[in-house]
């Protein structure tokens, strides 16, 4: 089952190559770099592997904490099950907002995007929200304390 799920998430995969040839705006573009692969230039994802965004209320929340959790994943990336529309969802999503990777901006551009893309139709995230979402990393306890001795 698996296996022709796959299968059928590579052909999608070859497919959208062949959309972004199109011309696109700079936010599009950047979605299709860095998400469109998974989440498929239609925002409709792989099921079993890959959620919608397109009518996803993850997406288009307006409430803050709903936020906060959207650009954290984006962020930090997020592996584990998840639940849309009753369908679970079991793909990894590398963390595209460390290391350098992209920007605040390019980040703000993405989330956006997404949040007006495909019917979707929500607020623009501010800089702030982001902000605080990149806060919340320097809030976790696990995280190594960057002026801390190393031991030899």
């Amino acid at each position: 089952m698996h296996r022709a799920r796959l299968g059928a998430a590579l052909v999608a995969v070859l497919v959208s190559n062949g959309a972004m040839a199109q011309e696109r705006g700079p936010e599009e573009k950047l979605y299709l770099q860095y998400c469109g692969s998974c989440h498929q230039p239609n925002g409709k994802g792989i099921p079993g592997f890959f959620p919608p965004l397109a009518g996803n209320e993850s997406v288009t929340s307006e409430d803050a904490e709903k936020i906060q959790e959207f650009l954290r994943k984006i962020i930090f990336g997020f592996h584990g099950a998840l639940v849309v529309d009753d369908e679970v969802y079991v793909g990894t999503m590398p963390p595209i907002g460390i290391w350098g990777r992209v920007n605040d901006s390019e980040i703000l551009a993405l989330v956006n995007y997404q949040r007006n893309a495909w019917g979707n139709r929500a607020r623009p995230v501010s800089a702030q929200e982001l902000a605080q979402a990149r806060q919340a990393s320097d809030d976790k306890p696990d995280k190594p304390d960057k002026d801390a001795k190393k031991e030899p």
